[in-house]
């Protein structure tokens, strides 16, 4: 979540002179790339990042822990960024573009029960996120967390729009767990980005994997991260009995939600709640 800053006088030359540059560039090599992995807070853009840093070819640099692309798409390369809450920043892509970079946006999404009763890696005690609300971390350390972040809905309205630009490639996380070479194709069909190794092959080059849970990040429930293990369809979360409270109060507190279900396709109407 940000605002476009100011850009001083120095800053203009600087970039002035860099987009004379890639112009130049631009007309005999192919454009440098920029791929931006966002969507749902824990819908699985770890996992994906993981599995891109570890498998696409050539020297694309790929920034660590949740960094926007305001921060590296005017900087020359090709450069990966990934943070769930970029998505609500995509209608800025365009006007940061300065160096007309080729942009590779994926948009993952998820079951949104599985969202909701997903629990925070640092604090398991908390749902992460809620129809109203997610968690925000409030310093740099990432110690300080609130829940004062956009929640589903708001983010549902800025997927739609993300998904709905020629650039973007929606994933499921069902796909990337149940089929993740197949996955792997379609983004490399669409995109035309090369890879030296399969996504199911991933955890095998660990030493590549630019989203790590380490130090500070480190997770106080393991079981709740996947990165680094070989992927696999752990199968569903939300219809466990120590959810169905959630999941009751999510629902009928927003209707809107059983539209979600129905409209990326997991349900054809609301009458699953009735047999929990």
């Amino acid at each position: 979540m940000f605002e476009i800053p100011e850009t001083n006088i120095r800053d203009k030359v600087r970039f002035s002179i860099t987009t004379t540059y890639t112009k130049l560039r631009n007309k005999i090599y192919n454009p440098y790339i920029h791929l931006a992995v966002c969507g749902y807070p824990r819908s699985g853009t770890s996992l994906l990042y993981n599995m891109l840093s570890s498998t696409v070819a050539g020297s694309m640099k790929f920034t660590s822990f949740e960094n926007y692309f305001i921060h590296s798409l005017h900087k020359l390369g090709d450069i990966a960024t990934k943070a769930p809450l970029d998505v609500l920043h995509v209608e800025y892509l365009d006007q940061l573009n300065i160096h007309n970079k080729k942009i590779v946006l994926l948009v993952v999404i998820r079951d949104i029960r599985e969202i909701i009763t997903s629990r925070h890696p640092i604090y398991p005690d908390e749902y992460f996120i809620g129809y109203d609300h997610s968690y925000w971390p409030q310093n740099k350390d990432f110690t300080e967390w609130s829940y004062d972040a956009p929640g589903v809905i708001e983010i549902s309205r800025h997927i739609r729009t993300a998904i709905n630009r020629p650039d973007a490639f929606l994933v499921r996380y069902e796909d990337l767990v149940d089929s993740p070479d197949d996955l792997q194709k379609s983004i490399q069909h669409k995109f035309d980005i090369h890879f030296v190794r399969k996504f199911s092959d991933y955890h095998l080059s660990r030493e590549k994997h630019a989203y790590k849970y380490e130090g500070r990040y480190k997770p106080k429930d393991e079981t709740l991260v996947m990165e680094g293990s070989r992927v696999k369809n752990k199968g569903t979360r939300w219809d466990k009995p120590e959810h169905i409270d959630r999941i009751n109060d999510q629902f009928e507190r927003c209707p809107e939600l059983f539209d979600l279900l129905i409209e990326y396709g997991y349900e054809k109407d609301s009458s699953w709640i009735d047999a929990i």
